[in-house]
């Protein structure tokens, strides 16, 4: 229930609200001294101010800008008489989001009221979705601990705050777009607008409407005038994947922005600034592509401000386990054996490719454990060259499994540089039961510590 405190020397005023308020479903607090209504608002949250404008401790204007000096974000209705219009304009003009007119109907305050909560509640849903927004494509919810991931993270740190423009490089499926997301709700410009853009998916000439807009009557069915991409993401950013397959005719018009700031829709005469910053990514080799004259080289250099490579899942591979675990989302287990397979997997397709493998496995395996038999045949395959078929069921699965052990072990610990408490933690395993696999399988922490040369 929305809190509102009215301010009105005329307790006739403030009996009306009182009972006109309280009818429409809303808290409400009635105060006739401006200064004990401050002192009121200091203490309690309060949805709405709703305030006369001459008052004799002071005025509307007064106490309007108070109220925003305490709470920017409170909104504030300026009761005035009908001679005195002038006042509620300058008001609006100080802030208030709305005023009444004495006399005034009793459906008039309601819908005003209505008007500025409906408002609110939509300001407050959005910062709630940015927050959220936020949290999803932060950097901190890129899944990795590895060397190559903690390198990546230190360099979103460094670029997220600045304008510069980004360009990621990397294979296909590392996941060049939630890096870019990352970059963006990591840093000032999180507030407005993130468009993402596939280059290579859109043929030129929808390409270039998308990105740059154009004018009612450019071309035939362009029947009204449409925003580009550019217009829709300034003040934010605008991602642009795969711009190694943009054409010549694009990569010209897209260097004109980036110099001069300005777009010009197509069909249309005149120029828009634009506030946008720019990241690009490509999984192909663009200094090759200059080579063969595909790709302009003055563009080149404007979007490789700040290059930053994003590792392939097999120079990561022991993040391989976290990523699993975070896929099955806690819908089934994996057997070790299974999970052997899949850390020493060279993944062409990298995450998206371990994601839809992980998916798979958990619709297709029958039980509530995913076992190396749920695993493609040339998994399986590649699992059964490392059997020997002299031992019992058990003890080739026992083997199978000692191996896994063995070397999940030591690499967490080569992670660490032999740090034991912080290797048990990225295992999920606590400390004695982590201790109790190095001894059985003679591992000494030791052995991954960096040498100091003591």
């Amino acid at each position: 229930m929305a809190h509102i405190l009215v301010i009105d020397d005329d307790q006739a005023i403030g009996y009306l609200f009182s009972r006109l308020l309280t009818k429409g479903g809303f808290e409400c607090t009635i105060e006739s001294s401006p200064l004990k209504a401050l002192a009121l608002f200091r203490e309690n949250r309060f949805d709405l101010v709703i305030t006369d404008f001459y008052m004799p401790e002071m005025t509307g204007i007064e106490l309007l800008e108070k109220v925003k000096t305490i709470s920017p974000e409170t909104d504030v209705i300026v009761m005035t008489a009908y001679a005195s219009v002038d006042n509620a304009v300058e008001a609006m003009k100080r802030g208030a989001y709305d005023y009444l007119v004495k006399p005034f109907q009793n459906d008039d305050v309601l819908l005003s009221v209505k008007r500025v909560l409906e408002k609110r509640k939509l300001t407050e849903e959005n910062r709630f979705l940015r927050e959220e927004l936020s949290k999803k494509y932060g950097f901190q919810n890129i899944i990795g601990t590895s060397p190559a991931m903690r390198n990546l993270f230190a360099a979103i740190k460094k670029v997220a705050d600045s304008d510069a423009t980004v360009l990621l490089l990397g294979e296909s499926g590392t996941g060049k777009e939630l890096v870019s997301r990352a970059i963006h709700f990591s840093g000032k410009r999180k507030d407005r607008n993130f468009v993402a853009v596939n280059c290579s998916a859109l043929p030129d000439t929808l390409l270039e409407s998308e990105l740059f807009g154009h004018a009612k009557g450019a071309y035939t069915g362009a029947i009204e005038s449409k925003q580009g991409l550019f217009e829709h993401a300034d003040g934010g950013t605008l991602f642009l994947d795969e711009i190694a397959d943009t054409s010549p005719s694009v990569q010209a018009k897209l260097l004109r922005i980036m110099q001069d700031k300005k777009i010009r829709k197509l069909g249309d005469t005149r120029e828009t600034e634009v506030n946008v910053r720019i990241i690009t990514a490509t999984s192909k080799n663009l200094r090759k592509l200059i080579d063969k004259n595909t790709f302009r080289e003055d563009l080149f250099y404007r979007i490789n401000v700040f290059p930053l490579g994003i590792p392939s899942l097999r120079e990561r591979r022991e993040d391989i386990p976290l990523l699993v675990e975070h896929f099955l989302k806690g819908r089934k287990r994996i057997h070790p054996a299974a999970l052997d397979f899949l850390t020493n997997h060279n993944w062409p397709g990298n995450v998206r490719e371990l994601e839809n493998m992980v998916e798979r496995l958990v619709v297709f395996s029958g039980g509530d454990t995913i076992m190396p038999e749920d695993l493609p045949a040339e998994a399986q395959d590649i699992i059964c060259k490392k059997i020997d078929t002299r031992l019992s069921y058990a003890e080739a699965k026992q083997r199978v499994i000692d191996e896994f052990n063995r070397n999940f072990i030591r690499k967490t610990l080569l992670h660490t540089e032999g740090n034991v408490t912080k290797a048990a933690e990225n295992a999920k395993l606590d400390r004695a039961n982590f201790q109790r696999l190095m001894r059985k399988y003679g591992i000494a922490s030791t052995e991954f510590k960096e040498n100091t040369g003591e």
